[in-house]
């Protein structure tokens, strides 16, 4: 699933590879985890004309300390958005 976050300034086209969720249990917390790969990304000048950022600075973006705890929460966000919309229009 491909989803857009905006981390630092970037847009950036994210595919999920995988999740999964453990709910907690009775004598253990839940966990969450996730794979992605940035696919694509824009950023912004100083006017608010956009850029494509090169490839090289998305893989840096992608494995760096800094940003991936950023994406990882936007995309948990977004996976538990499209759930919460997805049982809202079931119900």
């Amino acid at each position: 699933m491909t989803y857009e976050v905006i981390v630092e300034g970037y847009v950036l086209q994210v595919e999920v590879t995988y999740y999964e969720e453990a709910l907690p249990a009775e004598h253990r917390n839940g966990s969450r985890e996730l794979t992605f790969n940035v696919l694509s990304g824009t950023m912004y000048d100083a006017d608010g004309v956009p850029m494509d950022v090169c490839q090289m600075e998305l893989a840096v973006i992608a494995e760096s300390k800094e940003y991936v705890p950023m994406i990882e929460k936007e995309l948990w966000f977004e996976i538990d958005a499209r759930k919460l919309r997805k049982w809202r229009s079931a119900a």
